[in-house]
């Protein structure tokens, strides 16, 4: 997930003037169950207060302060995560947890996280402060509207904003279903505000007590501001407070023209050259004021001046009001100062890697050579960390000229575009960096350029005489390209492409390059079904879903997660796997939704599914209309054998010869003579009965040992049911136990339960071994329907005459055979449908795809 610091997690600490308000407090917890909480005023006006004194009473409560970037959906689900973690009242046995370190947990991170928090045994309350910043990033507003649809019943959701979000809370303001707390609500009464000057030290009269609260209206900076101005003022308060006014403008001009001209000119300095950052920690504090001893200098403004406050150790903070009143003042007094500052902070945060903080303040800084510049270092590091927005928007800054002159920049667009599913246009630029190619490139950029090639497919193999970069990072991002190749490529590479893909999880995990070490995970869960492995897919495919999963392998990593699911035997987990993906109304992601051959593989895998579930004809309807649907769109050649095969069995469970051989001519099409390819047409001589074409067809499969599990395993079974139609019982036994044992290993357990009826009976008839053993012999017991015996061509000449009404005279004449003959096929299609009426009959075949 990405890194979320401590700071935004934490329930701010109350300051030293706090007053409490006991019936704010109440108002508060007065909300129903399922109400959504939303605390909207203008800025100053006391939320965080208000609520961080609230989080310290009653049930655990989550704390999450957010900024610009949370509009990132990644950012915005990993704080969220982050502060339900920082609780501690998160079980230990919690799925949440393996999303907080990077493993998998549902669909996508916002699931996962949504599905823990309503298992949370006990209730919790979860804050989110500052929700305005996600306001106009369409994005993040998704995001958050996300969370409000779907909060957990058993988490109080609370939003404190300036402004309303919108998401949706005049429908619940209809519905009853929210509780708010606004501006008017929040200021403080007559009484709170003599309270506040006592907790502030100064001693005022009721009718200066008034006069304040009339002047700030009760809004609390305001009252704070002045009654920090009261402490300092040698004049009569009233004095003071007759020029004191409550509008932003009459505050800015206070902060400037009251406040801080009680500061000393090394202290006004100090703080102006600090307003350019949000987060101050103190080794930055001293990069940006040249002070040393810049902690300590922080600590007495902050008893003295009250506007700074530390939030963490090491760590400091300015009022939020005070700087940005500051920045504002820097920027129109010192302009080239400014930016400088921002300068600083830019470079200070790339030497401590944070990337996304770097950039943002080299934007500031108004520098496109900066940005430029720090780019070429960090660039990479966005990638495999997952900041895409923070790069995408860092690529805007420097602009397009600046990007065709780089190529490294141009190489990093192109990834950067590659991610976003926008093929064409990272096309484009890597185009733009070969134009730019220098005469002598340095090996991190030939090994980014290699990287970003094997990435599109448009380079084979695994690009054996590029030099291993001294980066980690870039070294990762280059196994995980090879990887990714070999696997694209012929499934005898799959050993080759598990090794570097290996070789690129261990950089991931060591740097905390999350997006990295999930899109190594999902290739090592495709690397498994090349494998024929359902087993093997579970692991890494369920931890690539984690919170930094890549949008381009969510969808397919589900497919992946669904495909084992069915082939160990859990029809009903993958078709509820892919039923999450395909109904969601914001499936991953892409502009134009699920990718072509994303939505394929869940559709046919569903349809399998449901053919499993007993709805046989409408599985096998939906995997062909899903392949149709695909047209030419790419698909590994690996995928598109198991899911041809998924197809091509649920054609054959229905008596489909037609269909079974549409799908086998389809893959044949794809990627050639493949062993799935040669079972399937071992399949086909089976359910026709010729038995012994079968055993021919399967003994090379059998023999190579080369083949993927799950074929091996089909092929097995097609032989020792051959063998014992054959008198061969000893070979029978003999050759499934072998099956049982290579499915074992793989944990395959669906090709015994669509295995022929003699096998069948022999595993039902001894003891299932503990564990697969007892899960094949249930998959077995459950069977109640055996495969439909397939039309012959000359009866699916005649059924295609059936919904014509044509009498058998009829028929006869415009097929040129006897009356008799007619008769005779239809008495036999009627059979082999179970069926008595024509009527039937036609239903029957529609349901089997025999008829359209």
């Amino acid at each position: 997930m990405v890194r979320i610091p401590a700071s935004r997690t934490a329930v701010p600490a109350l300051p030293p003037w706090f007053v409490p308000r006991d019936a704010l407090r109440r108002r508060l917890d007065a909300a129903g169950p399922g109400r959504l909480t939303a605390v909207v005023a203008p800025a100053g006006s006391g939320k965080t207060v208000l609520l961080a004194d609230w989080a310290r009473h009653g049930p655990p409560t989550a704390w999450a302060g957010l900024d610009r970037d949370d509009a990132d959906p990644d950012r915005f689900w990993s704080v969220v995560l982050a502060a339900v973690l920082a609780t501690g009242a998160v079980p230990a046995g919690s799925t949440l947890h393996d999303l907080g370190d990077g493993g998998g947990g549902g669909a996508d991170l916002a699931d996962a996280l949504l599905d823990g928090l309503a298992a949370l045994p006990d209730p919790i309350r979860l804050v989110l402060d500052d929700v305005h910043v996600l306001t106009g990033r369409q994005a993040g507003v998704r995001a958050l509207a996300r969370l409000v649809r779907h909060r957990p019943a058993g988490v109080r959701l609370v939003l404190a904003a300036r402004a309303e979000p919108p998401v949706g809370l005049p429908r619940l303001r209809l519905e009853d279903g929210l509780h708010e707390l606004r501006a008017d609500g929040l200021r403080f009464s007559l009484p709170d505000t003599a309270a506040l000057a006592a907790a502030s030290g100064v001693t005022l009269e009721p009718d200066d007590v008034a006069t304040l609260h009339r002047r700030t209206e009760g809004w609390a900076a305001g009252l704070r501001l002045a009654l920090l101005a009261l402490r300092t003022e040698a004049s009569e308060p009233g004095a003071l407070l007759g020029r004191f006014s409550g509008d932003d403008r009459s505050v800015a001009d206070y902060l400037g023209g009251e406040l801080l001209a009680g500061l000393d000119a090394e202290d006004r300095a100090l703080l102006d050259d600090l307003s350019v950052c949000r987060r101050l920690p103190d080794a930055l504090a001293v990069t940006l004021t040249g002070h040393a001893d810049i902690a300590r200098r922080l600590e007495e403004l902050a008893h003295g001046l009250g506007m700074v406050e530390r939030v963490d150790p090491g760590e400091h903070r300015l009022h939020a009001l005070l700087r940005s009143h500051l920045a504002a003042d820097l920027a129109r007094r010192r302009p080239e100062r400014h930016r400088g500052r921002h300068a600083a902070a830019a470079r200070w945060w790339a030497d401590h890697d944070e990337p996304a903080h770097a950039l943002h303040h080299a934007e500031r800084a108004e520098d496109p050579a900066l940005t430029a510049e720090l780019l070429g270092r960090l660039a990479v590091p966005l990638l495999l960390r997952g900041e895409l927005a923070a790069l995408r928007r860092a690529l805007g800054t420097v602009g397009p000229a600046a990007v065709a002159a780089d190529p490294g920049l141009a190489l990093a667009a192109s990834l950067l575009h590659l991610e976003t599913r926008e093929p064409a246009t990272a096309a484009a630029r890597r185009r733009l960096a070969v134009r730019a190619w220098p005469a002598a490139p340095s090996p991190d950029l030939v090994a980014l350029r290699a990287a970003c090639e094997l990435l599109a497919g448009v380079t084979d193999g695994g690009a054996p005489d590029v030099e291993e970069p001294a980066d980690p990072g870039l070294a990762g991002l280059l196994h995980l390209a090879r990887g990714t190749a070999l696997l694209a490529g012929s499934p005898r590479t799959v050993a080759t492409a598990r090794a570097e893909l290996h070789r690129a999880l261990a950089p991931a995990r060591a740097g905390g390059l999350v997006r990295l070490e999930a899109a190594v995970l999902a290739e090592l869960a495709l690397a498994a079904l090349v494998e024929g492995d359902p087993g093997g897919v579970s692991g890494p495919g369920e931890a690539a879903r984690g919170p930094a999963a890549r949008p381009a392998h969510t969808a397919r990593t589900t497919a992946l997660l669904a495909w084992s699911d069915l082939l160990r035997g859990d029809p009903r987990g993958a078709a509820d796997r892919c039923a999450g993906v395909l109904d969601a109304p914001d499936a991953p992601d892409a502009p134009d939704g699920l990718p072509p051959a994303d939505r394929y593989a869940l559709r046919a895998v569903h349809g399998a599914a449901l053919g499993d579930l007993g709805r046989r004809g409408a599985g096998l309807a939906a995997a062909r209309a899903a392949r149709a649907e695909l047209a030419e769109a790419a698909l590994p050649a690996p995928v598109a054998g198991a899911l041809a095969l998924l197809e091509h069995r649920a054609a054959l469970m229905l008596g489909n010869l037609r269909a079974a051989g549409e799908v086998a001519t389809w893959l044949a099409g794809r990627a050639g003579d493949t062993d799935e390819g040669v079972l399937m047409r071992a399949g086909t001589a089976a359910a026709t009965g010729r038995w012994e074409a079968a055993r021919t067809e399967v003994a090379p499969l059998l023999r190579a040992g080369r083949s993927p599990a799950t074929v091996l395993v089909e092929a097995g079974l097609l032989e020792a049911e051959a063998a014992l139609r054959a008198g061969e019982s000893d070979r029978g036994r003999t050759t499934l136990d072998a099956v049982l044992a290579a499915a074992r290993a793989r944990d395959v357990v669906r090709p015994f339960a669509l295995a022929g009826p003699r096998t069948r009976a022999l595993l039902l008839d001894r003891a299932p071994a503990p564990g697969h053993g007892e899960r094949v012999a249930a998959a077995c017991a459950a069977v109640t329907d055996e495969p439909s015996p397939p039309l012959s061509e000359r009866e699916l000449v005649v059924l295609g005459l059936l919904p014509s009404l044509l009498d058998a005279p009829t028929m006869a004449e415009e097929l040129v055979v006897s009356v008799n003959t007619v008769k005779t096929q239809i008495r036999s299609i009627y059979a082999k449908l179970g069926v008595s009426t024509r009527r039937g009959a036609v239903t029957r075949a529609q349901e089997r795809g025999l008829l359209v």
